[in-house]
C-alpha cells in the first residue's frame, strides 16, 4: 500500500516531521510519502492561505492521482480535500476529520488545542461542516504560530498542556486533539501530562486510510464527490486543465 501524505504548506522541515509521525505508525507494508506542493504559503493561519494551498494541494493530487492507493491532507483545517475527492476515487483523509472522529469513539466530547487565536473560526467551520458541534467541547488557540512549534517545542508542549488541561476542567473535554500537523511529535508528551487520549491528525488520517484501502473502499462517485464536469478551463496550469477534459 502507498499513501502520499501531503502537507498543503511548504515549509519543508515540517513535512519531513509529519512523514516521520506517519512512518512511525503505518502498518508493516504501508509506503509513506510526504511530500509538498511546489508552490504556497510557508505556513496556514488564516483563509487566504488556507484558499491558496488548497489549490496547490488539488494539483498535486492531480499529478500523482495513478500512482498512490490513498492521499492524507496534512493540514488541520483539511483545505482542498472536497475538491480532492472530486478528482480521484482513491481514498483522500482530512486530518482534520480524522482525528476529530477518532476521538469521538473514546470520548463524550473532544476539544480541538490549535495555534493562534485567528485559527478559531476556521476550525468552528470545519466542525460544524462535519456535523460534529455536538461532540466537540471547545477549540482552544495558543499564542503559538505554526512555524513557532518546531523552533521552540518547549514552549509549545507547555502551552498545549495548559489549554488541554483548561478544556478538561472547564469545558468537558475527554479527548484532545491537536490542531496543527506541526504539533503532531508532542502528542505523547502531552497525553502523558493530562491524563486523557490525545489525537495527532496526520497519524489519526493515516490509520483511516489504512482502513479504507484494506476494507477495498473508494470514494463514491454519485452525487457530491462525482468527478468534475467537462469544461473549458481558462488561464490554469496544464495539470488543472487536464482534469475537465
Amino acid at each position: 500500500m502507498k499513501i502520499l501524505v501531503i502537507n498543503p504548506n511548504t515549509t519543508l522541515e515540517m513535512t519531513k516531521s509529519i512523514g516521520e509521525m506517519a512512518e512511525k505508525y503505518c502498518m508493516q507494508g504501508t509506503k509513506i510519502t510526504a511530500i509538498s506542493p511546489e508552490w504556497g504559503p510557508r505556513s496556514i493561519e488564516g483563509h487566504f492561505e488556507e484558499y491558496l494551498s488548497a489549490m496547490a494541494t488539488v494539483e498535486t493530487v492531480a499529478k500523482f492521482k495513478e500512482d498512490y492507493d490513498a492521499f492524507v491532507i496534512a493540514c488541520y483545517g483539511d483545505p482542498g480535500v472536497s475538491a480532492c475527492r472530486e478528482i480521484t476515487d482513491k481514498p483522500v483523509v482530512g486530518i482534520g476529520e480524522a482525528s476529530m472522529h477518532m476521538a469521538c469513539f473514546v470520548g463524550h466530547k473532544f476539544s480541538v488545542v490549535t495555534v493562534i487565536p485567528r485559527i478559531k473560526p476556521l476550525l468552528e467551520d470545519l466542525v460544524r461542516q462535519l456535523g460534529l458541534t455536538s461532540k466537540c467541547a471547545s477549540i482552544r488557540a495558543t499564542n503559538l504560530s505554526v512555524l513557532e512549534i518546531e523552533k521552540d517545542p518547549e514552549r509549545a508542549v507547555t502551552e498545549m498542556i495548559n489549554e488541554a488541561k483548561l478544556a478538561i476542567e472547564n469545558d468537558g473535554a475527554e479527548a484532545i486533539c491537536l490542531g496543527c500537523a506541526g504539533m503532531g511529535p508532542l502528542d505523547l508528551r502531552v497525553q502523558e501530562a493530562i491524563g486523557v487520549p490525545v489525537f495527532d491528525g496526520t497519524v489519526s488520517a493515516v490509520k483511516v486510510a489504512e482502513g479504507l484501502v484494506t476494507y477495498g473502499k473508494n470514494t463514491s462517485k454519485v452525487g457530491a464527490y462525482s468527478w468534475p464536469e467537462k469544461k473549458e478551463l481558462v488561464g490554469c496550469s496544464e495539470i488543472l486543465k487536464s482534469i475537465s477534459e
